[in-house]
């Protein structure tokens, strides 16, 4: 069994920007590539009932990417979690008005990660940071226990 290795967090982020970047762009087309084809699934807008049959799912993300009020959104703290062929990435959604923390479940196939899960909803408001200066030390990387 192959191990879940630094190769496939950075597989399952690009997976997790692409998401997001399908979400900001208004792509339905890409958000449909995002998805896996089948099987179990599931999506919790925030204050939404749970979506659980894929083509429920895409008709939400439908409506929602050609709402010309639709927010932007801006994902950052990804946190990956992961086994081989299955992985989680939670992470902050930074919205103009709100945030939410999402967690997004991947599913590894033949033709690379696909989402089969996304749950998303309010947390309170974290400030960022200033940039750091050079003088300071670099962050920790999070993908890490130890």
């Amino acid at each position: 069994m192959a191990e879940f290795d630094d190769e496939e967090r950075e597989a399952v982020l690009t997976a997790n920007r692409a998401f997001y970047r399908a979400f900001n762009e208004r792509d339905y087309d890409a958000m449909e590539q995002v998805w896996a084809p089948g099987g179990a699934m599931s999506c919790l807008h925030p204050g939404q009932n749970p979506l659980l049959d894929r083509a429920e799912i895409l008709a939400s993300w439908h409506s929602i990417l050609k709402h010309p009020n639709a927010p932007r959104v801006r994902c950052t703290d990804e946190w990956v979690i992961g086994r081989t062929g299955l992985a989680t990435v939670i992470c902050r959604e930074i919205l103009a008005d709100v945030q939410l923390m999402a967690t997004n479940t991947f599913v590894k196939l033949a033709e690379g990660w696909r989402m089969v899960g996304h749950h998303s909803g309010p947390v309170p408001t974290v400030e960022r940071a200033q940039p750091a200066t050079a003088a300071s030390s670099p962050p920790r990387d999070r993908r890490k226990l130890h």
